[in-house]
């Protein structure tokens, strides 16, 4: 089932025309969709449907009737853009007293400012506290006027710092189910690291030996987690944001509401189903790590967004100290994923708090964020004594969205929904668990550094798993020590794309044995190219030894295939290599081919990758993209200027001079062509992805640029 972007219901369609003398200030918003590429798209394009009024009357009519059914909850949504600026909460400032234990009166009377009320919002350590300030007067806060605080504050007797409570977002990317679908895996090398752990517990509690903490948005029910999970916590302490009436308590279920249309991506769900869903059972997808209840689930996102002070709280309750209001966690966490984050500056109180965690041993893993900036610019990506992950395409090079750059560690597959570069006619997305608009179990295929970073983090819980005493450093650097540096770029991907299987036989100390047999394997057994080009091939000797590799094409269309960089690989024991696979359709008619290339080595092994290619490119569908608002009293509106038509012809670019204001985009293609938008199985985007609706703040005369995003079929397959 599609997830419908339900509150586009409320938008009158119409066609842009611009009279210069109803002209008004304006900005501009600019960027370029990318349809996900269907099999079976015709090759005509739709015709101009928003010239049509009883077209524009009957979309609008449908849509609301989907509005009414969903129930949309608008007031949910924040006005501000994360994208562009630290969403710090108003008011708020994080408080570090000299002084342990200090009770909330003793608390507020150090830092008593005049002309502000006081209010203490909660502890998250002995020392740290979050102390919200409001006017006297009852005015809001005016724009830097939480920094002036914080400023204040930190000059108070008996304070060591001050700093702003900064709002991170869940990082992001969609639909089908199966380990085979699941190139994500290989791409990392996971099956030969199965071969040495696949996780461990203990055979009479059932808990794992590693317990992974998920710092998200919390858990679901889920066939493929429910016997995965230990009791979490919900360490949300905002009300207005925790949408289930209260704040801190035990319960760390996804409440469901982080999208505009009252509906959730279940962010957390898909992030902890990739570190440890319920595998080898004969259903759903696998996880990395196998063994017992290993996932703890602390909820730290309420309605998409989260706070600093939360997250600390939350790395506190994971690896076993004691947060006021709520019990002592009883399975201390030994790795931590936060696939979150917001661009700031580094937080002293997070640093404090990761300190603390990474002296027990505890090892962190984070996004890099998928602003397509550099990473250094994202907390808690640029935090201290983190490892900082940034994401892959399935060609293995950066995928467009993710944070780059020195601080970036290492590299994870984390898609790109708009390519099918193995050609299983599927999004190039991370496969993992959700829900569907009805409650029901099922499997999404999403991108983003948020989906990369669980990759690290299951693979660090093998490596502690054979290696329990694995400290955070060691951790990073055997990462370092045995990333491929093919996935490495000029901009900065640090190591390059991990190797699970190196990764965890260093941890386990185990060297490369000269004299050990080596074993042949590929990231892909298959190849796409929708028209000429070139693509990489991981090859692995997954064996100890020496392994020469040589290719050769193979197949009717064999003289198509050439191996650009030579066709011949020398890979060191658990080392990989990249084999540059090249397609030249010269010559060729109009159509479909496939060819092969075989693969041989040294010891006997042998496999082949098969290659599909086309020829002559099929015209795709124009796309209606549409730029929607909340008015004074929280309904949804769409000015005529803010829908358009985005035609196939100019490469899906648009450019649209709207009235300046807070928008959120959304575009949508008529794949069936029956003149009906936003059904099941039709191709839909919205910025910034399928796990974070994003607001674009457009003032007088500015042009944003870069607004762009990807259409896919989101459908899920039970």
């Amino acid at each position: 089932m599609i997830r419908r972007l339900a509150f586009l219901g409320l938008l009158g369609l119409s066609t842009c025309t611009f009279p210069e003398e109803l002209l008004e200030p304006t900005g501009t918003v600019r960027g370029s969709l990318t349809p996900f590429r269907l099999q079976s798209t015709p090759a005509t394009v739709s015709p101009a449907l928003l010239k049509d009024s009883a077209l524009r009357r009957k979309l609008s009519q449908s849509i609301a009737q989907a509005v009414a059914n969903k129930g949309v909850q608008g007031a949910a949504l924040t006005t501000t853009s994360p994208s562009t600026e630290a969403n710090a909460i108003p008011g708020d400032v994080i408080v570090r007293f000299e002084e342990a234990h200090l009770p909330e009166a003793a608390a507020l009377a150090r830092v008593h400012l005049p002309g502000y009320r006081a209010v203490h919002k909660g502890f998250i350590s002995e020392y740290l506290h979050v102390i919200g300030y409001a006017p006297l007067e009852r005015r809001a806060m005016k724009a830097g006027e939480t920094g002036g605080l914080v400023r204040q504050v930190a000059k108070l007797g008996g304070v060591r710092y001050a700093e702003k409570n900064v709002r991170v977002q869940a990082l992001a990317a969609p639909n089908d189910p199966g380990y085979s679908r699941q190139w994500h895996y290989p791409m990392m090398n996971l099956p030969a690291a199965w071969d040495v752990t696949t996780g461990s517990s203990n055979s009479s509690t059932g808990i794992s030996n590693v317990v992974i903490a998920v710092l998200d948005s919390g858990i679901i029910k889920h066939s493929d987690l429910d016997s995965r999970v230990l009791p979490g916590a919900d360490l949300v302490s905002d009300t207005s944001s925790s949408q289930d009436g209260d704040g801190r308590d035990t319960d760390p279920t996804d409440q469901g509401k982080d999208q505009p249309n009252g509906g959730s991506s279940y962010h957390g769900s898909h992030v902890a189903g990739t570190i440890a869903a319920a595998t080898n059972d004969g259903r759903g997808v696998a996880g990395i790590y196998w063994g017992g209840r290993a996932i703890l689930p602390v909820r730290v996102l309420g309605g998409g967004s989260g706070s600093f002070a939360d997250i600390a709280a939350g790395i506190q309750w994971a690896t076993g100290v004691s947060v006021p209001g709520l019990p002592v966690n009883k399975y201390p966490a030994k790795v931590i994923n936060m696939s979150l984050g917001g661009e700031s500056s580094p937080s002293q109180a997070l640093q404090e708090v990761i300190d603390t965690a990474v002296a027990k041993g505890v090892v962190i893993v984070v996004a890099a964020g998928n602003s397509n900036i550099p990473a250094s610019q994202f907390s808690p990506c640029n935090q201290q004594r983190v490892i900082c992950v940034g994401a892959t395409r399935f060609s293995g090079r950066r995928s467009s969205y993710s944070n780059y750059g020195s601080a970036v560690d290492v590299m994870a597959t984390g898609g790109e929904t708009a390519e099918d570069l193995n050609g299983d006619g599927k999004p190039d997305g991370v496969l993992s668990t959700i829900l569907d608009d009805s409650g029901q179990p099922v499997w999404a295929y999403y991108q983003g550094t948020s989906m990369a970073s669980p990759h690290v983090a299951g693979i660090v819980a093998l490596m502690k798993d054979v290696n329990p005493s694995l400290s955070a450093a060691d951790a990073e650097q055997i990462l370092k020590d045995t990333a491929d540096p093919s996935s490495q770029c000029s901009e900065g991907c640090g190591a390059g794309l991990v190797n699970a299987q190196a990764a965890v036989l260093r941890a386990k100390g185990v060297q490369p044995d000269p004299n050990a047999p080596p074993r042949l394997s590929v990231s892909s057994t298959q190849l796409s190219f929708p028209g000429g080009g070139t693509q990489q091939l991981t090859v692995r000797n997954v064996g100890g030894g020496s392994l020469k590799v040589t290719a050769a094409a193979r197949g009717a269309q064999l003289s198509a295939l050439s191996f650009p960089e030579g066709n011949t690989l020398t890979l060191s024991g658990y080392a990989s290599d990249s084999l540059a696979v090249a397609v030249n359709t010269a010559g060729l008619a109009n159509g479909n081919y496939e060819a092969r290339v075989a693969l041989s080595g040294s010891n006997g092994d042998s496999t082949e990758v098969l290659v599909k290619f086309q020829v002559g490119t099929t015209q795709d569908k124009d796309a209606v993209i549409a730029f929607a608002y909340l008015d004074d009293v929280g309904e949804w509106q769409v000015d005529d200027e803010g829908v358009a038509l985005v035609p196939s012809s100019g490469g899906y670019a648009y450019s649209l001079a709207l009235t300046p204001r807070t928008y959120f985009a959304l575009a949508t293609i008529d794949d069936d062509g029956d003149n009906e938008f936003f059904e099941d199985g039709e191709r839909v985007g919205f910025w910034r992805d399928a796990t974070t609706v994003e607001p674009i703040l457009l003032s007088e005369d500015q042009t944003v640029s870069g607004i762009n995003f990807t259409l896919v079929p989101y459908r899920s397959d039970e």
